[in-house]
């Protein structure tokens, strides 16, 4: 069967919100855990608030046959990625190209992941779409160390009319590594007057440290995927490096990597660590208000929603100084950040957290909260990224 090429999409100045309909491939969409499939879920959901129409490719790891459900304004398709790369994508085009259900798309997004990056050149062409790439987190700073996958991501970038980044950081070294690369800074947000704690969050919170007394312990929150690139291995052992681990407690929520786990298994007599199970979202809101801190000591990152997330609700982070953390951090934190992966810096800034008092934590806190609500909320997210589609 001769491919036939489909016709070219005029190219306005200005594509209008009722001619866009947007092809959105991820491997990370609810309800896949994660950073990144709660920032998939989120930009889609206000873009199509904004108007577009976005069709969302979600490539899971379970089932074996596509599932397409309607969404308000656009479509959400399940595909079973199996063992063979090109098997999958071949069938996704044919799902796409079938006349019961084919449609034209203005714009073809490969938000991070293997699949949709590799999708993403040969989709552009066979579609006649614009393309965008989305960089998060560890596509670019695992996959540039992969041979493989810094080929994919080359002809990604580069064929690319938009590559999205979330941090100037991040925009230096993409930039550095693939010149031809059009890049777009637009940086996570979070929406400050739904994501907020209520009287009953605050009261769980407090009934749970009356049956758990620390001990005249700060409460140090680590949250999300508990894996060795969050360094949460390297903060741990600076504490009790540090000589704090009697100052401190720690809670872990999450799913841990094994290898953390074990490593925790064997300092239970000297550090005291709390653990609860990944949990949804929402869920965190009773667990946020339990912490004093928040830490994030990645050795790389993008920009993670736990950093908004702490600051919307005026919690001081320790954090190591990576991709998007550094930048949304305001100047009253400074003193509880350290170069990523440095012992030294990082032991500084546990003592200095050690040393604040509640009033201070209070001070730099609400610091946080006013820098997060006025640079990082969704709104100016959802913005950034309908500039984008509405240039093309």
């Amino acid at each position: 069967m001769t491919l036939m090429p489909r016709p070219l999409i005029p190219k306005p100045t200005c594509l209008t919100a009722d001619l866009m309909r947007i092809l959105w491939l991820s491997e990370n969409y609810p309800p896949r855990r994660g950073g990144m499939a709660q920032a998939c879920d989120r930009i889609v959901g206000n873009l199509r608030q904004a108007g577009l129409q976005i069709d969302i490719v979600f490539f899971t790891n379970s089932g074996h046959s596509f599932k397409s459900v309607q969404q308000t304004n656009g479509r959400l398709l399940v595909v079973p990625a199996g063992d063979s790369p090109g098997h999958t994508l071949n069938c996704l085009y044919n799902y796409l190209s079938d006349p019961m259900h084919r449609a034209e798309y203005s714009h073809i997004v490969a938000f991070g992941g293997y699949l949709p990056v590799m999708a993403l050149p040969v989709f552009k062409a066979w579609l006649n779409s614009r393309a965008i790439t989305m960089l998060r987190g560890n596509d670019f700073d695992l996959g540039v160390f992969s041979a493989q996958r810094r080929a994919l991501l080359a002809d990604a970038v580069n064929i690319s009319e938009t590559t999205c980044v979330l941090s100037s950081e991040a925009q230096q070294k993409v930039a550095l590594l693939f010149p031809k690369a059009k890049l777009k800074l637009v940086a996570n947000g979070v929406d400050s007057d739904s994501w907020r704690c209520e009287s009953c969050d605050y009261e769980a919170a407090e009934n749970w440290k009356k049956q758990n007394p620390a001990e005249n312990r700060l409460t140090i929150g680590i949250i999300g995927q508990l894996k060795e690139k969050k360094g949460v291995i390297f903060f741990l052992e600076n504490v009790l490096q540090a000589g704090l681990h009697q100052s401190f407690r720690f809670l872990l929520i999450g799913d841990v990597e094994p290898q953390v786990q074990e490593w925790l298994d064997t300092k239970t007599d000297r550090l005291c660590v709390e653990q609860l199970p990944f949990l949804d979202r929402f869920e965190l809101l009773r667990w946020y208000p339990v912490c004093d801190y928040i830490a994030l000591p990645s050795h790389y990152d993008g920009m993670p929603n736990v950093l908004l997330e702490a600051g919307a609700l005026a919690i001081p982070v320790i954090a190591a100084r990576v991709g998007g953390i550094s930048e949304v951090l305001p100047e009253t934190q400074q003193q509880l950040t350290f170069h990523p992966g440095n012992a030294d810096g990082c032991r500084e800034a546990l003592w200095h957290a050690a040393r604040l008092n509640s009033e201070e934590r209070h001070k730099i806190g609400e610091s946080f909260a006013g820098h997060v609500a006025r640079h990082f909320n969704s709104q100016r997210e959802t913005k950034g990224y309908l500039k984008i589609f509405n240039a093309l």
